[in-house]
């Protein structure tokens, strides 16, 4: 499961720079300059600790995965992005056997496993969309 602490340590290790900022058109946002990455987090978006390990957990998948798009580009697709960060994110941090825990002690539903995790339901949604439709994954079994 992802703690605040991974993004930190990530960021530490890697030289990302996390940096507050107010006026990002989402919660988070990860640019790279010349290979440099820096994660902005917009703290006045920001209104739990939930959602802050989710925009944290979501922005690392960015920055480790390189998977990036330009706010305005035609060229790039950003579902794309989107697409690998969301699954670096399940990869790692809400893994099948993460999922499987939580059904084995009784959380079944998103917004229940959003609770077990401590992460925003759309990011639970995200990660099991990723392990039942891309993987093949039956939690039922």
């Amino acid at each position: 499961m992802f703690e605040i602490s991974d993004f930190y340590d990530y960021c530490r290790e890697h030289q990302v720079d996390v940096i507050p900022y107010i006026g990002c058109p989402g919660p988070g946002a990860t640019i790279r300059d010349q290979g440099y990455y820096a994660v902005f987090l917009d703290f006045s978006k920001i209104r739990s600790t939930r959602l802050l390990r989710g925009v944290c957990c979501h922005e690392l998948g960015h920055a480790a995965t390189g998977a990036l798009h330009k706010v305005d580009s035609p060229y790039e697709l950003v579902e794309r992005s989107e697409y690998r960060a969301n699954r670096w994110a399940a990869e790692r941090y809400l893994t099948d056997q993460d999922f499987r825990a939580a059904f084995s002690e009784g959380y079944t539903e998103p917004w229940q496993l959003a609770e077990y995790f401590d992460m925003p339901e759309q990011d639970i949604i995200n990660a099991l969309t990723y392990w039942t439709e891309r993987k093949g994954i039956d939690f039922n079994q």
